[in-house]
């Protein structure tokens, strides 16, 4: 279950604000190193976090106009596809091997995510931040969590107070419904409260709250949505998270306020609102008395999904 997948897929693997053309940025992606950077065009690119010359992490090199230099010989490799361009030792008339590149990936940005294409080809579905529309002020942030990737996934269906929290809300364990796929994700609604509030019987289902969780079926992207009763949204967080190393999942994540009218919100949370504080956290420490103690119960579909999504994509997709 903690096994990266192989399937085709667009991840989500950094902020666009954390890429740019003056230093290199190392990522693991599904398990893989890569390093990101820029062109002076503002161009995004991916390649293996490794020169093919001695193996040394190309994170620590340096952005140069020709591409990514290495910083241990001075090799400069190409952004869009990879191909060694400059060997410093190498005469005018001599030319560089083809075998000397480095494997380049597929970049696609969108919405202020920077988008990894991992597998045989160039994925062919939608970017996981596709449909996110910031509104007003952002809160963004990334963090590599102790936690595997596929038990994240589950826990966010299973106990997503054990992951983020909305500031001044209580999110109960009473489901609204079963878990149901909607297009590309696992969706499952569970009813919240005001913490100033008290708990209503579970027999109740007129909560003034809903949290929305949303699992892709491909990739590692979750949406986690604060909803008002009539279910307008309230505040939206979008993550990206994909497997490290060792066991541990990398997190990168924006969300906003809507600035969803609502009377019956307490003092405090709107007052905090005005000042422009941040809606939501995502923590970057899990705690883990809190993990264990969940119980397995939504997430029992969610790896079943994922694999009959993965199987039903077109072999030309995948291939």
């Amino acid at each position: 279950m903690n096994k990266p997948t192989l399937s085709t897929s667009w991840w989500a693997c950094a902020l666009s604000g954390s890429v740019n053309d003056k230093k290199p940025l190392a990522v693991v992606c599904n398990g893989e190193a890569l390093v990101l950077f820029r062109n002076a065009a503002g161009e995004a690119f991916a390649l293996e976090d490794r020169c093919p010359h001695r193996r040394d992490p190309l994170s620590l090199g340096t952005v140069k106009p020709g591409g990514l230099q290495c910083g241990y010989h001075g090799w400069t490799f190409d952004g869009a596809s990879g191909a060694c361009s400059a060997i410093p030792n190498l005469r005018d008339t001599e030319r560089v091997p083809p075998r000397y590149g480095a494997r380049a990936y597929p970049v696609a940005e969108a919405n202020g995510f920077v988008h990894v294409g991992l597998g045989a080809s160039r994925p062919t579905e939608a970017l996981p931040s596709a449909g996110y529309r910031p509104r007003g002020k952002e809160f963004t942030g990334a963090a590599t969590v102790n936690m595997a990737h596929a038990e994240y996934l589950a826990a966010m269906l299973d106990g997503p107070d054990c992951l983020l929290a909305f500031d001044g809300v209580r999110m109960t364990d009473f489901f609204l419904g079963d878990p149901r796929p909607e297009g590309q994700h696992l969706v499952l609604d569970r009813g919240a409260v005001w913490k100033s509030q008290v708990l209503p019987s579970n027999f109740v289902v007129d909560y003034p709250l809903m949290v929305r969780t949303a699992v892709a079926l491909a990739g590692g992207a979750v949406q986690v949505d604060l909803l008002d009763a009539d279910e307008s949204p309230v505040v939206t967080v979008l993550m990206g998270a994909s497997p490290n190393r060792r066991g541990t999942t990398s997190l990168c994540w924006r969300g906003f306020w809507h600035g969803t009218a609502l009377p019956g919100a307490p003092l405090r949370w709107r007052s905090a609102r005005a000042l422009g504080k941040p809606p939501f956290e995502v923590f970057a420490e899990i705690k883990g008395a809190g993990i264990a103690a969940l119980l397995v119960a939504p997430s029992r579909e969610l790896e079943a999904a994922r694999a009959a999504f993965a199987f039903s994509v077109p072999v030309s997709a995948a291939a």
